[in-house]
């Protein structure tokens, strides 16, 4: 399947999707494909990306920030993870609640009756890849300590 990444960020399902993460979960600060040459790789799968301030997850739903994930982004470096897990000290089972509610709202726009098949994207999306940038970390460092 050919597609250009505008006609990716123009599809409808894409723009309800993203709209829906971001107002959801509000950690949640950008979708996208990081690659453009991913686009329409695989045959039944769309991988998406996304950027998010783990941070402010941390601190909604009670956790303590990753070490390794804090030092990266301290020292002005970004950090990834194919996992939500991998930016909280815990296991993915302390995230599994938060990943399941994504997938399951991810599905819920797809199935959803009010998207007519003709505004549905061609693939069924998917996330691949968390990425968090040294500017989400707070600048009052000494605000919040202790859910960090």
């Amino acid at each position: 399947m050919t597609m250009t990444e505008q006609e990716l960020y123009d599809n409808y399902e894409f723009k309800v999707l993203d709209r829906a993460l971001r107002r959801e979960f509000p950690f949640i600060k950008k979708v996208y494909v990081k690659d453009p040459a991913d686009i329409g790789k695989y045959e039944t799968m769309q991988f998406l990306d996304v950027d998010i301030n783990p941070y402010e997850m941390v601190q909604s739903y009670g956790f303590r920030i990753d070490p390794i994930a804090d030092r990266y982004l301290r020292r002005g470096e970004p950090a990834w993870g194919p996992y939500l897990s991998m930016f909280i000290k815990g296991s993915v089972d302390d995230t599994r609640p938060i990943s399941d509610a994504i997938e399951e709202l991810i599905t819920g726009v797809r199935n959803s009756p009010a998207l007519p098949s003709q505004l549905k994207f061609p693939l069924k999306f998917d996330i691949s890849g968390w990425h968090a940038s040294p500017d989400t970390v707070p600048s009052d460092i000494m605000s919040g300590m202790n859910s960090y």
